[in-house]
């Protein structure tokens, strides 16, 4: 039981991707959701694969169930990158053109709604500015994780040195500076994540593959040597 469930949760796993191709599905609810549904079973499915396989792998199995665990860990950090590359609500990609005008929109809402002069739109800018330099792939991608978690902590330090805003209006300005550093720092970062993103596909689309693959050997000869619907007579 627990095989057949995971497995078709894994299979479900694919509407994600027909909803992303086929714009007619639109209506069917936002892509962001589908992709919170596609993680959900990413990540119960290879589990409930494990439970039934009671951590015994061996032989062609053994292809499909790392894949399968390459494909679950992958899901966690290609979940990371969809979320650093701006969409709309459709789940349509933003363009460096619309990026850009909303981070000119962001800094005059600072400058009329909230005082900030010019000196403190650049510092708030160097403050969610990542680090120069080029790096490897690997270290990029450690780096901007880290420097996610160090910048809401400054953005907060930040903050609280803007002395001029009411605190009736603090928290809302809180919220404004941290969607305008997170934009400044997407369009700093705009080659970087479309280059991270694009060889996460390239390694992770492999491994689906091979999962699935096998998958579905593994259940032809288990229903052909009389093994597979074991549990449900």
């Amino acid at each position: 039981r627990l095989g057949v469930v995971g497995s078709l949760m894994m299979v479900m796993m694919l509407l994600y991707s027909v909803r992303k191709r086929f714009k007619a599905l639109r209506r069917l609810g936002a892509l962001s959701r589908w992709l919170d549904v596609h993680i959900y079973l990413g990540v119960v499915g290879p589990l409930l694969v494990v439970l039934h396989s009671s951590f015994k792998v061996q032989g062609l199995v053994a292809l499909s169930f790392w894949s399968m665990i390459a494909v679950a860990l992958s899901g966690v950090l290609g979940r990371y990158l969809y979320l650093q590359i701006p969409r709309t609500r459709a789940g349509d990609e933003l363009t460096l053109g619309d990026l850009e005008k909303l981070d000119r929109t962001l800094s005059q809402r600072l400058r009329t709604d909230f005082r900030l002069d010019e000196t403190l739109l650049r510092r708030l800018e160097e403050v969610a500015a990542p680090p120069t330099g080029r790096r490897g792939l690997l270290a990029g991608l450690v780096g901007m994780v880290a420097g996610d978690l160090r910048q809401r902590r400054r953005l907060q330090v930040f903050a609280r040195e803007c002395r001029t805003v009411p605190i009736a209006v603090f928290r809302q300005f809180e919220l404004v500076v941290r969607e305008k550093a997170q934009t400044h720092r997407r369009i700093m970062l705009w080659n970087r994540l479309h280059e991270l993103f694009h060889y996460w596909h390239v390694i992770h689309k492999p491994f689906a593959v091979i999962m699935y693959l096998f998958l579905v050997v593994h259940v032809v000869v288990a229903l052909m040597t009389g093994y597979g619907w074991v549990g449900f007579s």
